[in-house]
């Protein structure tokens, strides 16, 4: 039984896994901390950039309870980086090019442009590029003028490379357990490359046929495996996706989500270009299979009598009901 935890707006995210995989469960943090006992199977725990410090502390007893009672725990709490000390752990360990500064910090970064995004979500749109120590200084001040905290915000140099002029990249890979699987690759007319707005443009670019070449290869090559591996070690994450762009060849990654929003199955053969599908199809089945070979059955019983969990029940009973953004 594989069990995903996530906080408790952030479920929609796993629910198509859930009713694929059959045998497994979603729970909230908020319900999780008001059990007395939990089955074994495989454990994975999502969401930790939108944890307070508390719950991080509390979820890791649970995954320390149900480790000894012989669980899988994926994405131990107590392991996983924070994205700020990831950005710098990849610098530090020569994968990344660009670092991250705290905005509290008087952050003075090392080359511009540099952009502004919150720690403790994933968005991404119309993030507005900086060009220089001024500009950013400029802005900081700006925005303690307008009353907007610099706490839970980052600067972060910008990464990024064109794969054609006005055109850029974004790769996406899996880890679930030991295995890493190339999942897709997606161009844009944005430099943050999300999904792309209009397809019908994409479809008349002139190198359309190579950007499905290129997610092609990446794909069935499952390329860049070995500098990936290090970058999920570094994280100490077993479970999410790593999105990354490519700069001179190397890969850029720029974030690791243990909580990737993933459509359903049968909705990504509908909705994708004909030429994609077979390509799709291999990356969607190299992952439901990784996702079953992680799948631990449900076992024994584990209680959760670790005696700093047991004082945590009137706090417990605090975050039921709570919504998070």
């Amino acid at each position: 039984m594989i069990n995903f935890v996530t906080t408790r707006s952030h479920g929609y995210t796993v629910r198509h896994l859930v009713n694929q995989l059959g045998n497994a469960r979603r729970w909230s943090y908020e319900r999780l901390f008001r059990q007395k006992e939990l089955r074994s199977g495989t454990w994975v725990f999502t969401d930790h950039e939108r944890l307070s410090n508390f719950e991080i502390a509390l979820a890791a007893k649970v995954a320390n309870r149900l480790e000894r009672g012989g669980a899988r725990v994926l994405n131990h709490p107590a392991h996983v980086l924070s994205r700020h000390d990831l950005l710098k752990a990849l610098n530090a360990a020569g994968i990344n090019r660009f670092s991250a500064w705290r905005c509290e910090s008087r952050p003075r970064p090392n080359s511009f442009p540099v952009f502004i995004r919150n720690e403790f979500d994933h968005l991404s749109a119309d993030l507005e590029l900086i060009a220089d120590q001024p500009a950013l200084d400029a802005t900081l001040s700006r925005m303690r003028e307008n009353g907007i905290p610099l706490a839970g915000k980052l600067v972060i140099e910008y990464a990024g490379q064109e794969v054609s002029p006005g055109v850029w990249q974004r790769f996406a890979t899996y880890r679930v357990g030991h295995r890493l699987i190339a999942h897709h690759n997606v161009v844009d007319f944005r430099w943050a490359a999300k999904d792309v707005q209009d397809k019908q443009r994409l479809l008349a670019h002139p190198m359309f046929e190579t950007f499905l070449e290129n997610e092609r290869r990446f794909v069935e090559g499952n390329m860049h495996e070995g500098v990936l591996r290090q970058a999920f070690d570094l994280a100490g994450i077993d479970y999410g996706r790593a999105d990354f762009s490519l700069v001179d060849g190397r890969p850029q990654i720029f974030e690791i989500n243990t909580n990737p929003a993933h459509g359903p199955h049968n909705t990504i053969y509908r909705e994708t270009h004909p030429q994609r599908v077979e390509t799709q199809r291999l990356a969607e089945d190299r992952l439901y299979a990784a996702l079953r070979d992680a799948n631990l059955p449900a076992g024994a019983r584990i209680a959760l009598d670790d005696p700093a969990l047991c004082p945590q029940q009137a706090f417990r009973r605090l975050f039921t009901g709570l919504k998070r953004a």
